[in-house]
């Protein structure tokens, strides 16, 4: 699994990002793709980060931070146009996804996968921020069930879940294959903070999971940490937690040439090593 993620919305076109050094083990996130509606778990709001505007605020006083909307969606069309381009230069993409039901998400997930694109497509992230543990668990299901078997799925997760262990675990049961887990705080429909308590969430978050797989309350996958990555000691710093891999946003509205630099810096750090899944838990176990 890559060591560097890039998240949706991070900028505009990640395309525009080949011209700073986009590294080639960093997969083209394509996406959100949606039809229409909030995605399950966001609790109303657009879901196309419209809902008022999509533009973010930096606040300086204070701690500081960026309020920021959800990452605008696409249509199957504008993804499949994104994945001609990759295919035409050799990189991979991750499809995130974005909707209001376990089966709306999985028929996104089978017609682009399935499309003449699709080869193109290196791994799968669904949004599951607030959604509980059966619900993450028929999404994963259904999208393991329509895309490719050796396709790495990844959920994205809440560090303030209620239950980040039982979602995690529903998940995982679900088909996914590795866990990110977002430190980003959610003020109101569509509309993010992403700040200092944005790190320290995610690695309390990281955390959490770690010790929970130590004690074998959830079968273990690799980590990502998602939210207050900027430099290569605020990577690190995610790896000491537990994470395998970390993913970068907001951190490239700043400097969009931070990726190379990170990739290298995990590189030098070999980070935590979780315990092994164990297949025997079921999702029912506390």
């Amino acid at each position: 699994m890559p060591r560097l993620w890039l998240a949706g919305g991070a900028v505009g076109d990640p395309r525009g990002l080949l011209r700073f050094g986009m590294p080639e083990q960093v997969l083209v996130p394509v996406g959100p793709v949606q039809t229409h509606g909030p995605g399950i778990g966001m609790d109303g709001g657009s879901g196309n980060g419209s809902a008022n505007g999509s533009h973010g605020v930096v606040h300086g006083t204070g701690p500081g931070g960026v309020e920021h909307g959800s990452a605008p969606g696409v249509d199957v069309a504008g993804a499949a146009d994104r994945l001609r381009w990759c295919a035409a230069r050799g990189r991979s993409a991750v499809l995130l996804l974005r909707g209001s039901s376990a089966g709306e998400m999985a028929s996104l997930a089978g017609r682009v996968c399935s499309s003449l694109e699709g080869d193109a497509v290196g791994a799968v992230e669904v949004d599951l921020r607030g959604a509980d543990d059966q619900a993450g668990l028929k999404v994963m299901a259904r999208l393991r069930e329509s895309t490719p078997r050796d396709l790495l799925l990844l959920a994205r997760l809440s560090a303030l879940q209620p239950d980040l262990v039982a979602a995690a675990r529903g998940a995982v049961a679900g088909g996914a294959g590795a866990v990110v887990v977002c430190g980003s705080l959610r003020l109101g429909p569509d509309r993010w903070w992403s700040g200092a308590s944005t790190a320290a969430a995610c690695r309390a978050g990281l955390r959490t999971l770690t010790a929970a797989a130590r004690d074998h309350r959830w079968p273990a996958v690799p980590l990502v940490g998602a939210g207050g990555v900027h430099d290569v000691a605020s990577a690190r710093a995610h790896l000491d937690c537990g994470a395998s891999a970390v993913q970068v946003g907001t951190a490239l509205w700043a400097d969009p040439t931070l990726l190379p630099s990170i990739l290298a810096g995990l590189d030098e750090h070999p980070g935590q090593n979780l315990p092994a899944p164990d297949h025997r838990h079921t999702p029912t176990q506390e």
